[in-house]
């Protein structure tokens, strides 16, 4: 049996998506679900056997993913060595703009699911850094890889409706 990159890495994203959504959920200030923040590893793994059964061929989606945890430990990386400026911050999300910009969207399933794809790479290389204390203890650090988690997956659906948006105008004058 094959593998399908595309729907392997698409269900894997939202499978992690969903296991960081149950994980917070579950948190509560008493520290006393601290494991649950593994779910992500649980939804991952759970995304996985599902591109088995339910094949997705969409492109950013699957591209998403990767991208969301090559963006965030790239810049955990980055962190672990030098404090990062706000710009190289901005620079971070609009690389990941720009790249899915020209992937752009199979259909629209892909563009919604593409942001749930990228944040879900995005909590999986957070949990990846988890306990690092040279990047927890770095104040800016975390927060920084938040905006590039939540606001690239933001503006990620963005840059695929602009892409979307941009295609639907140009062949209007074919019609």
């Amino acid at each position: 049996m094959m593998v399908n990159w595309k729907s392997l890495l698409t269900w894997a994203g939202v499978g992690s998506f969903v296991g960081f959504a149950i994980a917070v959920s579950l948190y509560s200030s008493s520290g006393e679900n601290e494991k649950a923040v593994y779910l992500i590893y649980a939804g991952l793994v759970a995304g996985i056997l599902l591109s088995l059964k339910y094949r997705l061929e969409l492109r950013a989606s699957a591209s998403a993913f990767p991208l969301g945890f090559l963006a965030t430990s790239l810049l955990a990386a980055l962190w672990m060595v030098t404090n990062v400026d706000p710009a190289r911050i901005y620079a971070f999300i609009a690389v990941v703009m720009a790249v899915l910009m020209t992937i752009g969207p199979e259909n629209y399933l892909d563009m919604f699911l593409a942001p749930l794809s990228y944040f879900g790479g995005f909590a999986v290389a957070m949990l990846t850094f988890k306990g690092y204390e040279p990047l927890q203890g770095t104040e800016g650090a975390v927060m920084s890889l938040f905006v590039v988690g939540v606001m690239g997956a933001i503006l990620v659906f963005f840059a695929l409706f602009a892409r979307w948006a941009f295609e639907m105008a140009r062949n209007i004058s074919r019609r």
